[in-house]
C-alpha cells in the first residue's frame, strides 16, 4: 500500500466541502429564496420583503405598501401561507411598520388594552377601548382583530401606519372568553 500524500488529500478534503457548501449556498439562494422572495413581493399588500438571520434563526421582514389600506390579519395570513409552500420549517415573520410621533404615542396608550384583551379574551372591550384611545389621538382606520392565534393593530396617521402582532396565550379548556 503506498504512503498517502496527507497534504493533497487535506487540500483535495477541503475543496470538496468547499465545493459541496457553496453549490448549497447557490442552491438555496437562487433557486428557493430568490423566487420565494419575489412571489412574497408579488402580493398586493407587499412593498419589500427580506430574509435575515437573527440570534441563530431567520425572519422574514415585510415592509407592506404604504398605500395598503387592507386588513394586517389578512397580510399575515397570506404571507404564512406563501411560506408554508415553500419552507418546512418557516422563519418568523415580522411586518415593518412607519410610525410617526403620534403612533408611538398612541401604541404606548393602547399598550394596556391590547394585553388585557389578549389575557382575558375580552376583544369587544379592548376593541371599543381602542377605538376611543384612537380618536382622542385623531388616528383614522384603527382596527383591531383577532384570530384563533393573534390580535392585530392597525393604525394610521396620515402617511404614516402601526402595525402591531400581539399573540394570544394558549386556550385553557373550561375558559370562557368574550369573543
Amino acid at each position: 500500500m503506498p504512503d498517502l500524500n496527507w497534504p493533497k488529500a487535506l487540500i483535495i478534503t477541503i475543496l470538496v466541502l468547499g465545493l459541496f457548501f457553496g453549490a448549497n449556498y447557490f442552491y438555496q439562494h437562487h433557486f428557493k429564496k430568490a423566487p420565494f422572495l419575489e412571489d412574497i413581493c408579488r402580493l398586493e399588500a407587499v412593498d419589500r420583503a427580506e430574509i435575515t438571520s437573527e440570534k441563530g434563526s431567520d425572519t422574514l421582514i415585510i415592509t407592506p405598501d404604504p398605500a395598503y389600506r387592507g386588513l394586517l390579519q389578512d397580510l399575515y395570513s397570506d404571507v404564512e401561507k406563501n411560506l408554508a409552500a415553500v419552507y418546512r420549517d418557516p422563519p418568523a415573520i415580522r411586518i415593518e411598520d412607519r410610525r410617526s410621533a403620534t403612533l408611538d404615542r398612541f401604541a404606548a396608550a393602547a399598550s394596556p388594552a391590547i394585553y388585557e384583551a389578549a389575557r382575558s379574551g375580552r376583544y369587544r372591550q379592548g376593541a371599543s377601548h381602542i377605538a376611543d384611545i384612537a380618536a382622542a389621538y385623531g388616528l383614522t382606520d384603527a382596527i383591531l382583530t383577532v384570530d384563533s392565534r393573534y390580535l392585530y393593530l392597525q393604525a394610521r396617521d396620515s402617511g404614516y401606519f402601526l402595525y402591531q402582532i400581539v399573540p394570544l396565550p394558549p386556550f385553557q379548556e373550561g375558559e370562557g372568553a368574550d369573543a
